[in-house]
Order: C-alpha cells, then structure tokens, then sequence
C-alpha cells in the first residue's frame, strides 16, 4: 500500500482517538510479530528453501543428497524448471491472448457500457502504467516455483506545485482560495480597511493519480501459523529492508510519527539486520561485496508493515489496523482503510487448511528429478569408467616411465600381454534405461506435460494425428484448471480491489490510449455496480476448440444460413471478430467492422430496395393493367417462374 497516500486519507479527531494504550496494541503487535518470524523460520523457509534449490537444481544440494557418487560427477537435471517455463507461457496467453479470462460486467443495462470502459481504464494501468507483463510473469513464476505469488497493490496520489501567486482580493475571495484543496496558502494577510487580504498561494495539479502494482517475495510474507488465507489472517506483515533516507521522507510526508522514526534510526545504528540463510544464497554477492558505511542515509532497517485485527477502540471487536514498525518503535498506527490485505495471492495446488500448502508441482516432481539425477551421475561416471579403463601392470615387465608419460614406444620385458591386464568394468545394468522411461513417463502423467514420443511403446498412439490431439487436450487441461484457479482467487480478487479503488480515488477525468485508441474517462464514468466474472472460454484448450468451431460456422454454417436469411452479415462480422480475438488479436475492429454497424447497413439496404421496388409497381401500374406486361402481376408471374400464371 501507498505509504503517500495513507498520510493523505486523513487522522482521527480527538474524539476517535483509541481507548486502548498504545503500549498495549505495541505489545500485541510485536509479539505477532515474533510469533510469525517464529513460524516462518521454523516451518516456512525449509520449504521455501527446498522448492528453490530444485528449481535451480542446485549442486550444493544434491552433494548433500548424494555425496558419494557426487564426488565423480556433477550432473544436474532441470525436470522442474523445465515445466515451469513450459506452463507459464501457457497460462500468460490465457490472460493476454483474445478474451480475458476475468472480465467485468454491470449490473445494471446503464452500467455495461462503463464496465467496458472501466475494463479498458484498468487494461491500462496494469500494462502500461505499471508493466503488467513482466510483473505478472514474476506473479505466475513465483506461484509454480513456491506454490505462492504474491502482488500487493496500493494507490499512489503526487501532487505538484505550480509557481508561487500573489494576489490582493476580497475577504470571501480569500476564504475560497484557503478553502480550495487544490491551493496551497504560504501567507496571508488583512483584512485591511477597505475589506480586502494579501494571500501568497501556489495552484497544485495531480501528477499521479494511479495504482501501483508491486512483486512481493514470498520470503518477505509473514502471517498467523493458524491462518488458512491472507484474508482471514489475523495477522499479515510484509518484511522489507529500507534506508534511513525512506524513512524520514515518509516522516516528513506526514506517514510516519517523526520522533518515533528518529528513535528507530538511532536504536538501528546499534544494531544488524538479521538475514536468514535462504535469503543469502538468494543473492550471496550482497554479503560478499559488503555496502561501507560512510553515508549514515543509507543505513538499512527492517521494517515490517503489518496488517493486524485489533481491537483498537475497546469496544471488544476488532478493527482491521494497518501498523508500521521498525525495531521496537511504532511509526505508524491507523485503522486500516481496505478493510482488508491489499496482498493478493496465487497457488496452482491449493490446500484449504494452510495458506502454503505443503504438496506442491516441487514436491511432485522433486522426486522425480533427484532420481534422476542419483541415475544420471551413475552412468556419467560408468561410461566414463568405461571409456578410460584401469589396468593392472607388473612393474618388473614395462617401463614405467614411457607409461606415465604416454610415450609412443613402450620398452617392456618379454611379452607385452603378459605385462598389462584390463581391469574388469561391469557394464550398465540393462533395466537401467527403462527405469529412466519409466521415470519420464510418471513425470509426465504427474504434471500433465507430455512428448509425442510419450511411453515405452511410441509407435502405437503417437504416429496419429488423433493421438497426438488426445495427447494435447489431456495436457491443456491441466492448464486451464490451473487458469481457472488463478481467475478464481488473486487475480479475480485484484481486478475487484482495483475497481473499487478507481472508484475511491478517480475525482478528475482521465485520457488513456489503449489499443491504438484515445479513451476519456471522467468519474461518472465509473459510476454504477460491477461484478467481477471469471470467462469459462479462457484457457488453452478451450481456445483452440473455440477457434476450431468458429472456423466451421464461417466456413459451412454462415453461408448456407444467409442464403435462406438465417444468419444476417452483423452476425457474420461478429463471428469473424470473435474469431480474431481467439487467435491473438487484440483489435479485431481493425479487420472486421464493428457488427451493429454492418447489421443497421444492411437493413437499411433491405428497406431501400423494399420502397424501391415498390416505386417500380407503382411505375408499371400506370403503364397498363396487372397482369398484361407490367405492374404486380407481372412481378409475381415472373417470381413463379413463368408467363401468365402457367407453371
């Protein structure tokens, strides 16, 4: 959340100010503080850890798994950080590529047309604003690697200053410009004798006005031990590592109680930051390369920005707080404005009894990975056995000296069989490679990735087309189940957050420029109540079907229905547009026209030639009886086909 923007939501009067002590709330929320670092060094990390080193088939760790045969080779196998780059393209597309997999809607008839141009105005601030792309990817990799992502998202309000105006006005007219939050008074002075004031005042402008979207390292999350999701969590805390210069411009800013920052920064010169031993192998070069100490603002602090329900009024209910803490000094301590985390977490495996569950894609193939591995080494080191045999050599038939030195012309005594014996090698066990097929094959049907040479036997089911496809739908439906839990949970939950935090803070017309198009949005605009739906037709798989099927109604349906006025060309251009955003294309408009459009076209072309024909019958009316040569009666002999009534 943005640190600015809390000091603007304004402070409690006197008369809200808490009943309990604030020494007590710090005692409460230190010892949750405790208690979390407790549960995530004691239960969190290892796991954390662990799924890490797996992802980056770490040497260190399998030297410890497997120290014997890790002395002869360091082979490595990249099973899981193979699957995690092969599912996250997947699962990016689904959000990126054609239909979005959440979308919004209005309730009401009046609100669609807004949910559309929220939908554009939160497009924008996502991808543009705040490179939704890469963030989003960190969000996705974070989910499969951990098996928890999370993003936090707060609302980031500058303000800047314009030149300095004096101006000598009225007493009202001086009242309005104090009044006016967009005006800074410096001084005033007056009411003279003839009523009027000196005010010396700057005009301000919003120079940002936008939410801000941030990465949040799992190993930065703390939270209660018995919490099952962030959201019910009575206790959620971000950890992060600031400096003494960002903590005293968030004091100056009016965020932090400013000798409650001075007394956190003199207490931290006495003291280190504790880094877990995870976090150091994240990025060992920060502990290598020690930071000097010359520049007293760059000194580091461990903040945490916590989350907390307390009751913090005494009248026995909790009250969601937002907390800031540094040692052991509050810096902030205000009713939190959300009502709820602004963390938004992912998971592809989902535990409802744990926030991190503890089976996870690393455990799965984990396993698989480090068998393979303990195999791998086994073989490297035999075939290299192999390749460079020993041999016995009796000393008292060969010179040594032309052996070690590899001459081309060995002396030897007698007969050189007699001197130089092959060591027997055992040769490599022949179930061996099946155990590897075998292993390959269990990933596979774990994870829900696949080869086309798929099993012990590949020429029975991959050599077809329909086998393949089988092969493909089995695989892309573990993907969009994984969609669909995304869609479900953080990112239908971010998208809710966002709309209602346009709605909070958009107070003056915004331009966007999205999809090569100029959009204005002003607060009415964003007006009205939204639902937040998740799109059942997101997802790899289905994707493709609906591409398959579209493809058949343009190509066999469409026609023969326009024929016989079944299907009308706004229906056609409508296909064709649904078909286009299937396949990738962000703005089918600028290949199809819009289908309302192309449907009033062409009933204004059915009711053109309707009065113009009707203008011809009026026409051959005149010029003689019906029936002889003119007028209805002869249009309606030629409709049957024939001259004078005859069939």
């Amino acid at each position: 959340m943005d640190m600015e923007v809390l000091g603007t939501l304004g402070e409690q009067s006197p008369e809200e100010a808490p009943v309990v002590s604030r020494e007590h709330l710090k005692k409460a929320v230190l010892a949750d503080i405790e208690r979390a670092d407790a549960f995530f060094q004691g239960k969190i990390e290892p796991v954390l850890r662990t799924r890490h080193q797996l992802y980056e088939a770490d040497r260190k760790y399998y030297e410890a798994r497997f120290p014997e045969v890790s002395k002869q080779s360091d082979f490595v196998s990249y099973d899981f950080w193979s699957m995690v780059q092969w599912a996250i393209p997947a699962v990016m597309n689904s959000f990126f590529g054609g239909d979005d997999a959440v979308v919004i809607i209005g309730r009401n008839a009046e609100d669609v047309p807004r949910a559309e141009l929220l939908k554009a105005l939160i497009d924008f601030q996502i991808m543009a604003q705040n490179k939704g792309f890469l963030l989003l990817w960190d969000w996705f990799s974070d989910a499969f690697q951990y098996n928890l992502g999370a993003i936090k998202v707060w609302w980031k309000r500058r303000m800047e200053w314009g030149q300095e105006t004096m101006e000598v006005v009225p007493a009202d007219r001086a009242q309005q410009i104090m009044d006016d939050p967009w005006c800074q008074v410096l001084s005033m002075e007056g009411p003279d004798s003839f009523g009027m004031c000196s005010v010396q005042y700057r005009v301000g402008r919003m120079a940002e006005n936008r939410p801000v979207l941030e990465s949040v390292r799992v190993t930065d999350l703390r939270w209660s031990p018995e919490a099952r999701t962030l959201e019910e969590a009575n206790f959620v805390a971000q950890r992060k590592i600031v400096t003494a210069d960002h903590l005293r411009r968030q004091a100056r800013s009016g965020v932090y109680d400013p000798q409650a920052v001075e007394a956190a920064i003199e207490k931290g010169r006495t003291s280190n930051i504790t880094r877990m031993a995870f976090e150091t192998e994240l990025n060992d070069d920060s502990e290598q390369f020690r930071a000097h100490d010359e520049d007293p603002a760059r000194a580091l602090f461990e903040l945490y920005e916590c989350y907390v329900k307390l009751d913090i009024d005494g009248d026995g209910l909790l009250e969601d707080a937002l907390v800031t803490v540094v040692g052991d000094e509050i810096l902030r301590l205000e009713e939190n404005p959300w009502g709820r985390v602004p963390i938004f977490t992912i998971s592809p495996i989902r535990d409802p009894f744990r926030v991190l569950a503890p089976l996870s894609f690393s455990e799965i193939i984990g396993e698989v990975q480090s068998l393979k591995v303990a195999l791998m080494r086994q073989l490297v080191v035999n075939t290299a056995n192999t390749n460079n045999l020993k041999h016995f050599v009796d000393q008292t038939k060969i010179n040594l000296e032309d052996l070690v030195e590899n001459r081309q012309y060995l002396r030897v005594n007698g007969d050189p069989r007699t001197a130089v014996l092959p060591f027997p090698q055992a040769g490599i066990a022949p179930w061996t490679m099946n155990l590897m097929e075998y292993l390959e094959g269990a990933l596979e049907q774990w994870t829900g990735r696949t080869r086309y040479n798929q099993g012990t036997d590949s020429k029975s089911l991959n050599k077809t087309a329909t086998g393949i496809s089988l092969l493909q739908q089995a695989s892309e439906q573990r993907i969009d189940y994984i969609v669909r839990v995304f869609a479900e949970t953080g990112v239908g939950e971010l998208m809710r957050f966002l709309v209602e935090l346009n709605q909070r803070y958009i107070d003056q017309p915004q331009v966007v420029r999205l999809k090569n198009q100029v959009l204005q949005v002003s607060p009415d605009d964003l007006a009205g109540t939204f639902d937040i739906d998740v799109n059942t037709e997101a997802g790899v798989g289905k994707k493709k079907q609906t591409v398959q099927n579209l493809q058949f109604y343009l190509s066999a349906l469409a026609p023969a229905g326009m024929q016989i006025g079944a299907v009308t060309p706004g229906e056609w251009a409508k296909a064709a547009q649904k078909l286009l955003t299937e396949s990738g294309i962000r703005d089918p408009e600028s290949y199809v026209r819009d289908p309302e459009s192309v449907k009033q076209e062409f009933f204004q072309r059915m009711i053109m030639n309707l009065i113009t024909g009707g203008v011809n019958e009026s026409a051959g009316g005149e010029a003689g009886p019906a029936g002889a040569g003119g007028g209805a009666g002869a249009q309606a002999s030629d409709r049957l086909g024939g001259t004078g009534g005859v069939y």
